[in-house]
């Protein structure tokens, strides 16, 4: 009995007990925050392409080489990206329709193109009720005239 009362009074080691209970929850939150930050990244660089495509269609008036131009701009990590575009007419009343569009007299189309990007962000540690695809989408929109 000698032998553990020397002992029970003894701080010696505690502060490696509380660094052993309180690493793993360090090591999570470090883990999660790499995952966000590299999620945002992976959002803009999405933006930046579709916006780099949708300029390139306003300058070009071509949307024959949208995807090429937003494959050559895009350096992220996304599976599965998907991209479409497509021109979209509106009078002065602010109403989005298929080009080409009828004004009343005296007012004008603007014609826009729209390209928009689709692809799933895969986390380095799966959350619960997350899953392991976060989807990701991005749109820009340009007048072209």
């Amino acid at each position: 009995m000698f032998y553990l009362d020397r002992y029970s009074n003894s701080e010696s080691g505690i502060a490696a007990v509380e660094f052993s209970m309180l690493a793993p929850v360090f090591v999570l939150m470090l883990i999660a925050t790499i995952d966000v930050g590299m999620y945002i990244i992976e959002r803009m660089q999405l933006q930046n392409s579709v916006q780099r495509a949708a300029n390139y269609v306003a300058q070009t008036a071509d949307d024959a080489n949208v995807l090429y131009v937003f494959e050559e701009g895009y350096k992220g990590h996304s599976t599965g990206v998907v991209v479409s575009s497509e021109f979209v007419c509106e009078c002065s009343d602010g109403e989005s329709q298929v080009c080409p569009v009828s004004c009343s007299s005296g007012d004008y189309q603007r014609r826009y193109i729209e390209i928009s990007a689709t692809g799933a962000f895969d986390p380095l540690f799966p959350y619960p009720g997350i899953g392991s695809g976060i989807s990701m989408q991005r749109m820009a929109r340009v007048r072209v005239d």
